[in-house]
C-alpha cells in the first residue's frame, strides 16, 4: 500500500513538472492593409498617426524608423516582421520590407 503511494506521489509530482513557455510578443504588429496606405511624401506625424510611433530610432540617422515585431515562445519566433520606412526633408522616401 505505501509502495503505491509513494509511486502515485511521485508520479504526481513528474506530471506538474511540465516547462511552461510564456509567449512574448514585441514591437508593433503591422497589417499589410495599414502598410500599404504608406505613400510617398507623407510627414513623419502623418506615419506615426498610421502606424504607431517605431519600436527604433536611431539618434544618429533620424530620418530612419525601424518597425520591429516578433511573436514566439522559448527562443522560438512563430512570426517575425521588420519595415524601415527613410525620410527625406521630413517627408516619407522609401519604405523596405
Amino acid at each position: 500500500m505505501n509502495k503505491k503511494l509513494a509511486i502515485f506521489a511521485f508520479s504526481l509530482l513528474l506530471s506538474s513538472c511540465s516547462i511552461y513557455k510564456m509567449e512574448v510578443q514585441q514591437g508593433n504588429a503591422l497589417s499589410n492593409k495599414t502598410v500599404t496606405q504608406l505613400r510617398k511624401g507623407m510627414s513623419k506625424d502623418e506615419v506615426a498617426s498610421l502606424l504607431g510611433s517605431p519600436l527604433l530610432q536611431d539618434n544618429f540617422r533620424e530620418n530612419r524608423w525601424d518597425y520591429i515585431f516578433y511573436k514566439g515562445n522559448g527562443g522560438t519566433p512563430k512570426k517575425q516582421q521588420n519595415l524601415t520606412i527613410f525620410f527625406k526633408n521630413g517627408q516619407l522616401s522609401e519604405v523596405k520590407k
